[in-house]
Protein backbone atom coordinates (compact mmCIF):
# COMPACT_ATOMS: atom_id res chain seq x y z
CA UNK A 1 0.00 0.00 0.00
CA UNK A 2 1.06 3.45 -1.07
CA UNK A 3 1.83 5.54 2.26
CA UNK A 4 -1.09 9.09 1.41
CA UNK A 5 0.95 11.32 3.92
CA UNK A 6 -1.68 12.24 6.50
CA UNK A 7 -1.46 14.53 9.21
CA UNK A 8 -0.78 13.75 12.66
CA UNK A 9 -1.22 17.19 14.19
CA UNK A 10 -4.92 16.72 14.11
CA UNK A 11 -5.16 14.10 16.09
CA UNK A 12 -5.44 14.55 19.86
CA UNK A 13 -2.66 12.16 20.19
CA UNK A 14 -1.72 13.33 23.68
CA UNK A 15 -4.44 11.65 25.23
CA UNK A 16 -3.97 8.47 23.36
CA UNK A 17 -0.77 8.00 23.99
CA UNK A 18 -1.34 8.78 27.95
CA UNK A 19 -4.29 6.04 27.66
CA UNK A 20 -2.59 3.12 25.45
CA UNK A 21 0.46 3.89 27.62
CA UNK A 22 -1.87 3.13 30.81
CA UNK A 23 -3.56 0.55 29.03
CA UNK A 24 -1.08 -1.27 27.19
CA UNK A 25 1.95 -0.05 29.48
CA UNK A 26 10.84 32.56 11.85
CA UNK A 27 15.13 39.57 8.98
CA UNK A 28 17.77 41.66 10.84
CA UNK A 29 15.66 42.55 13.36
CA UNK A 30 14.91 39.29 14.70
CA UNK A 31 18.60 38.33 14.41
CA UNK A 32 19.53 41.42 16.60
CA UNK A 33 16.37 39.88 19.45
CA UNK A 34 18.58 36.42 19.38
CA UNK A 35 21.00 38.20 21.69
CA UNK A 36 18.31 38.56 24.02
CA UNK A 37 15.66 35.90 23.03
CA UNK A 38 15.86 31.90 23.19
CA UNK A 39 15.36 30.15 19.90
CA UNK A 40 12.13 29.48 20.52
CA UNK A 41 11.37 33.11 21.21
CA UNK A 42 11.77 34.00 17.96
CA UNK A 43 9.59 31.16 16.88
CA UNK A 44 6.34 32.67 15.10
CA UNK A 45 3.88 30.21 14.85
CA UNK A 46 0.30 30.66 12.71
CA UNK A 47 -1.71 32.99 15.02
CA UNK A 48 -4.33 35.63 14.71
CA UNK A 49 -6.01 38.13 16.72
CA UNK A 50 -9.92 38.09 16.48
CA UNK A 51 -12.15 40.91 16.92
CA UNK A 52 -16.17 39.99 17.27
CA UNK A 53 -18.59 42.65 18.50
CA UNK A 54 -16.53 44.37 20.91
CA UNK A 55 -14.80 41.23 22.02
CA UNK A 56 -11.53 40.16 21.31
CA UNK A 57 -10.05 36.35 21.14
CA UNK A 58 -6.39 34.62 19.94
CA UNK A 59 -6.36 31.84 17.89
CA UNK A 60 -2.94 30.19 17.89
CA UNK A 61 -2.55 26.72 15.57
CA UNK A 62 -0.66 24.27 17.55
CA UNK A 63 1.15 20.77 16.74
CA UNK A 64 0.39 17.82 19.43
CA UNK A 65 4.46 17.04 19.87
CA UNK A 66 7.14 19.68 21.01
CA UNK A 67 10.06 19.72 22.83
CA UNK A 68 11.97 21.89 25.68
CA UNK A 69 13.48 24.26 23.07
CA UNK A 70 9.45 25.41 21.64
CA UNK A 71 9.10 27.50 24.77
CA UNK A 72 8.27 30.12 25.74
CA UNK A 73 6.83 30.92 22.78
CA UNK A 74 6.93 34.37 20.95
CA UNK A 75 6.88 37.44 23.27
CA UNK A 76 3.07 38.48 21.39
CA UNK A 77 2.12 34.64 22.02
CA UNK A 78 2.87 34.33 25.45
CA UNK A 79 1.72 38.30 26.26
CA UNK A 80 -1.77 37.58 24.66
CA UNK A 81 -1.93 34.12 26.74
CA UNK A 82 -1.37 36.20 29.90
CA UNK A 83 -3.90 38.94 29.47
CA UNK A 84 -6.52 35.53 28.91
CA UNK A 85 -8.91 34.74 31.11
CA UNK A 86 -9.81 31.37 29.49
CA UNK A 87 -7.91 29.13 26.93
CA UNK A 88 -10.10 27.35 24.77
CA UNK A 89 -8.78 23.91 23.08
CA UNK A 90 -9.90 21.20 21.22
CA UNK A 91 -10.75 18.32 23.71
CA UNK A 92 -10.15 18.31 27.84
CA UNK A 93 -7.60 15.01 27.87
CA UNK A 94 -8.87 15.13 31.72
CA UNK A 95 -12.49 14.74 30.94
CA UNK A 96 -14.75 11.59 29.86
CA UNK A 97 -14.08 7.77 31.10
CA UNK A 98 -11.34 7.30 28.30
CA UNK A 99 -11.05 3.29 29.40
CA UNK A 100 -14.41 2.82 28.21
CA UNK A 101 -14.07 4.88 24.76
CA UNK A 102 -11.05 2.76 23.96
CA UNK A 103 -13.61 -0.21 24.92
CA UNK A 104 -16.20 1.70 22.69
CA UNK A 105 -14.25 2.76 20.06
CA UNK A 106 -10.98 1.56 19.67
CA UNK A 107 -11.22 -2.25 19.65
CA UNK A 108 -10.01 -3.89 16.05
CA UNK A 109 -12.59 -5.31 13.66
CA UNK A 110 -12.08 -8.91 13.16
CA UNK A 111 -12.82 -8.59 9.98
CA UNK A 112 -9.72 -6.37 9.24
CA UNK A 113 -7.61 -7.98 11.57
CA UNK A 114 -5.46 -9.75 8.51
CA UNK A 115 -5.17 -6.85 6.51
CA UNK A 116 -4.10 -4.81 9.67
CA UNK A 117 -1.39 -7.33 9.75
CA UNK A 118 -0.04 -7.37 6.38
CA UNK A 119 0.10 -3.42 6.22
CA UNK A 120 2.48 -3.29 10.08
CA UNK A 121 4.32 -7.09 9.14
CA UNK A 122 7.45 -5.48 8.28
CA UNK A 123 7.39 -2.76 10.87
CA UNK A 124 6.72 -5.12 13.29
CA UNK A 125 9.87 -7.06 12.52
CA UNK A 126 12.17 -4.84 14.57
CA UNK A 127 8.99 -3.18 16.66
CA UNK A 128 7.79 -6.41 18.30
CA UNK A 129 6.93 -5.29 21.77
CA UNK A 130 5.24 -2.15 20.58
CA UNK A 131 3.09 -4.55 18.04
CA UNK A 132 2.11 -7.15 20.66
CA UNK A 133 0.45 -4.12 22.89
CA UNK A 134 -1.49 -2.44 20.10
CA UNK A 135 -2.92 -5.49 18.81
CA UNK A 136 -5.93 -5.34 20.12
CA UNK A 137 -6.65 -1.87 18.79
CA UNK A 138 -8.39 -0.47 15.62
CA UNK A 139 -6.06 0.64 12.86
CA UNK A 140 -6.89 4.54 13.45
CA UNK A 141 -5.58 4.08 16.84
CA UNK A 142 -2.30 1.58 16.20
CA UNK A 143 -1.75 4.79 13.60
CA UNK A 144 -1.57 7.25 16.42
CA UNK A 145 0.54 5.48 18.79
CA UNK A 146 3.18 4.29 16.20
CA UNK A 147 3.53 8.52 15.17
CA UNK A 148 3.70 9.35 19.13
CA UNK A 149 6.33 6.64 18.80
CA UNK A 150 8.36 7.81 15.91
CA UNK A 151 8.06 11.30 17.35
CA UNK A 152 9.81 10.48 20.44
CA UNK A 153 12.42 8.66 18.48
CA UNK A 154 13.33 12.47 16.95
CA UNK A 155 13.27 13.85 20.40
CA UNK A 156 9.42 15.05 20.57
CA UNK A 157 7.05 14.08 22.70
CA UNK A 158 3.12 14.30 23.51
CA UNK A 159 3.94 16.04 27.08
CA UNK A 160 5.60 18.90 25.46
CA UNK A 161 3.14 19.42 23.17
CA UNK A 162 2.00 22.65 22.41
CA UNK A 163 -1.65 22.44 23.61
CA UNK A 164 -0.70 20.39 26.59
CA UNK A 165 2.04 23.66 27.20
CA UNK A 166 -0.93 25.98 27.55
CA UNK A 167 -3.59 23.51 29.24
CA UNK A 168 -0.69 22.91 32.11
CA UNK A 169 0.52 26.42 32.67
CA UNK A 170 -2.92 28.58 32.37
CA UNK A 171 -2.89 28.84 35.90
CA UNK A 172 -6.53 29.35 37.12
CA UNK A 173 -7.39 30.37 33.78
CA UNK A 174 -10.92 29.05 32.72
CA UNK A 175 -10.36 25.32 30.36
CA UNK A 176 -12.98 25.64 27.58
CA UNK A 177 -13.83 22.59 25.04
CA UNK A 178 -14.73 23.19 21.26
CA UNK A 179 -15.39 19.36 21.12
CA UNK A 180 -14.60 16.73 23.28
CA UNK A 181 -12.82 13.39 24.07
CA UNK A 182 -16.02 11.01 23.22
CA UNK A 183 -16.77 13.82 19.67
CA UNK A 184 -13.31 12.75 18.80
CA UNK A 185 -13.13 8.96 19.18
CA UNK A 186 -16.37 8.65 17.76
CA UNK A 187 -15.60 10.54 14.74
CA UNK A 188 -12.15 9.10 14.33
CA UNK A 189 -13.31 5.35 14.87
CA UNK A 190 -15.95 6.60 11.84
CA UNK A 191 -13.52 6.45 9.40
CA UNK A 192 -13.72 3.47 6.80
CA UNK A 193 -11.90 0.56 6.87
CA UNK A 194 -9.77 1.64 4.00
CA UNK A 195 -8.86 5.36 5.59
CA UNK A 196 -7.78 3.63 8.77
CA UNK A 197 -5.43 1.59 6.96
CA UNK A 198 -3.98 4.17 5.09
CA UNK A 199 -3.65 6.25 8.02
CA UNK A 200 -1.58 3.04 9.80
CA UNK A 201 0.52 2.82 6.26
CA UNK A 202 1.34 6.47 6.63
CA UNK A 203 2.28 6.14 10.64
CA UNK A 204 4.75 3.57 9.22
CA UNK A 205 6.07 4.92 6.09
CA UNK A 206 6.33 8.63 6.25
CA UNK A 207 10.13 9.33 6.35
CA UNK A 208 11.77 11.18 8.85
CA UNK A 209 12.05 14.20 6.79
CA UNK A 210 8.77 14.28 6.11
CA UNK A 211 7.48 14.65 9.56
CA UNK A 212 10.40 17.04 10.54
CA UNK A 213 8.85 19.24 7.45
CA UNK A 214 5.59 19.57 9.31
CA UNK A 215 7.30 20.76 13.05
CA UNK A 216 9.66 23.54 10.67
CA UNK A 217 6.52 24.44 8.77
CA UNK A 218 4.81 25.22 11.92
CA UNK A 219 8.01 26.63 13.89
CA UNK A 220 8.55 29.18 10.80
CA UNK A 221 4.57 30.15 10.99
CA UNK A 222 4.57 29.19 7.22
CA UNK A 223 1.21 28.89 6.47
CA UNK A 224 1.11 28.14 2.75
CA UNK A 225 3.98 24.77 3.91
CA UNK A 226 1.50 23.72 6.37
CA UNK A 227 -1.73 24.08 3.45
CA UNK A 228 0.41 22.36 0.84
CA UNK A 229 1.23 19.75 3.64
CA UNK A 230 -1.98 18.95 4.41
CA UNK A 231 -3.76 18.90 0.90
CA UNK A 232 -0.41 16.20 -0.38
CA UNK A 233 -1.31 14.41 2.80
CA UNK A 234 -5.14 13.70 2.20
CA UNK A 235 -4.44 11.25 0.04
CA UNK A 236 -7.18 9.82 -1.68
CA UNK A 237 -9.19 10.03 1.10
CA UNK A 238 -11.93 12.42 0.63
CA UNK A 239 -13.08 11.44 3.96
CA UNK A 240 -10.48 12.43 6.08
CA UNK A 241 -10.35 15.93 4.63
CA UNK A 242 -13.74 16.75 4.82
CA UNK A 243 -14.53 14.84 8.47
CA UNK A 244 -11.32 15.44 10.09
CA UNK A 245 -10.77 19.25 9.09
CA UNK A 246 -13.50 20.73 7.02
CA UNK A 247 -16.93 19.94 8.76
CA UNK A 248 -14.48 20.01 12.39
CA UNK A 249 -13.88 23.95 11.08
CA UNK A 250 -16.99 24.47 10.64
CA UNK A 251 -18.65 23.23 14.29
CA UNK A 252 -14.97 25.16 15.71
CA UNK A 253 -16.28 28.36 14.19
CA UNK A 254 -19.38 28.19 15.40
CA UNK A 255 -18.54 27.27 18.74
CA UNK A 256 -16.38 30.14 18.60
CA UNK A 257 -18.57 32.93 17.74
CA UNK A 258 -20.99 31.39 20.32
CA UNK A 259 -18.29 32.01 22.87
CA UNK A 260 -17.85 35.31 21.97
CA UNK A 261 -21.63 36.30 21.68
CA UNK A 262 -21.64 35.15 25.48
CA UNK A 263 -19.59 37.89 26.43
CA UNK A 264 -18.71 35.22 29.52
CA UNK A 265 -14.75 35.84 28.93
CA UNK A 266 -12.67 39.65 28.39
CA UNK A 267 -10.44 38.13 25.97
CA UNK A 268 -9.99 33.96 24.98
CA UNK A 269 -6.98 32.47 24.05
CA UNK A 270 -7.67 29.51 21.22
CA UNK A 271 -5.80 26.93 20.78
CA UNK A 272 -6.66 24.20 17.43
CA UNK A 273 -4.44 22.06 15.74
CA UNK A 274 -2.45 23.64 13.03
CA UNK A 275 -4.38 22.34 9.83
CA UNK A 276 -7.51 23.69 11.03
CA UNK A 277 -6.33 27.30 10.44
CA UNK A 278 -4.48 27.23 6.96
CA UNK A 279 -5.80 26.07 3.55
CA UNK A 280 -9.09 25.38 2.60
CA UNK A 281 -12.60 26.45 5.15
CA UNK A 282 -9.95 27.53 7.56
CA UNK A 283 -11.30 28.90 10.76
CA UNK A 284 -10.18 32.33 10.28
CA UNK A 285 -11.90 32.61 6.88
CA UNK A 286 -15.51 31.38 8.46
CA UNK A 287 -15.00 33.44 11.62
CA UNK A 288 -14.66 36.51 8.58
CA UNK A 289 -17.89 35.05 6.63
CA UNK A 290 -19.68 35.42 10.08
CA UNK A 291 -18.54 39.08 10.34
CA UNK A 292 -15.19 38.54 12.62
CA UNK A 293 -12.16 41.06 12.15
CA UNK A 294 -9.20 38.13 11.99
CA UNK A 295 -5.86 39.58 11.82
CA UNK A 296 -2.80 37.85 11.41
CA UNK A 297 -0.19 38.17 14.09
CA UNK A 298 3.68 38.15 13.81
CA UNK A 299 6.57 38.78 16.20
CA UNK A 300 6.73 42.37 14.54
CA UNK A 301 3.17 43.06 14.85
CA UNK A 302 -0.26 41.99 15.74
Amino acid sequence: MQATRKSRFNLNIRLIHRRLQQHCRRVIALLLCAVVWPAAALDSPVFYKINYQNQQAYLLGSIHVGRADFYPLGQHIESAFKQSDALAIEADVSQGDTGALLQQYGALSADIAAEVDATRQQYCLSHQVMCQALAPYAPWLQSTQISVSRFAELGYSTEQGVDAYFTENRNGKALIELESIEFQFELISSFSHQTQLEMLDEAINASDAEMLDLISAWRQGDANALATIMASQAGESDEFLEKLLWKRNHTMSQRIIQLLQSKAQEQLFIVVGAGHIVGQQAIPELLRQQGATVTRCTLLQC
